[in-house]
């Protein structure tokens, strides 16, 4: 439709108009149209998508999910950069798949879960308690308000 309306000497922001009363919400914004106007002007009639370089936008998908998910569960201190080197996927696609489907972040260089279950909370607990507790018994005070130094 843009193509078309570019055709018929229609501006911008009348073509915008028009969209935006066929489609609503689901138009595209003023910026893409004008991206489009610029390179029909350039002389581009193909409307597909041109080849890119690089890997294609597949490289975040089940199996990369399930192989960086299988690595963590090997190793919990295995690094970003050695997963990288393992799947030969980039680090923004092996950080998209840490953080955003795998909710998981690195601390103290052990990756852990955002969402911890009830079982995994409770074991947190205890372990800071018998923490505590093995500190106290040397003698170091140990607790909220209360100093070292």
């Amino acid at each position: 439709m843009i193509f078309n309306y570019f055709k018929f000497n229609l501006t911008v922001q009348q073509n915008l108009a028009r969209l935006r009363t066929a489609f609503n919400d689901e138009a595209p914004c003023k910026t893409t149209i004008y991206n489009w106007f610029a390179e029909i002007n350039r002389g581009r009639v193909n409307l597909s998508d041109e080849f890119r370089d690089g890997r294609p936008s597949t490289a975040v998908n089940i199996k990369t999910i399930g192989a960086v998910c299988h690595m963590i569960e090997t190793d919990r201190h295995v690094t970003g950069h050695e997963t990288r080197l393992s799947l030969g996927i980039g680090m923004s696609r092996i950080q998209s798949i840490l953080h955003k489907h795998l909710t998981m972040k690195k601390l103290c260089a052990r990756w852990i879960s955002h969402n911890l279950t009830d079982a995994q909370k409770t074991d947190r607990v205890i372990s800071v308690q018998c923490h505590a507790y093995q500190i106290e018994g040397r003698g170091v005070k140990f607790g909220v308000g209360h100093s070292n130094g």
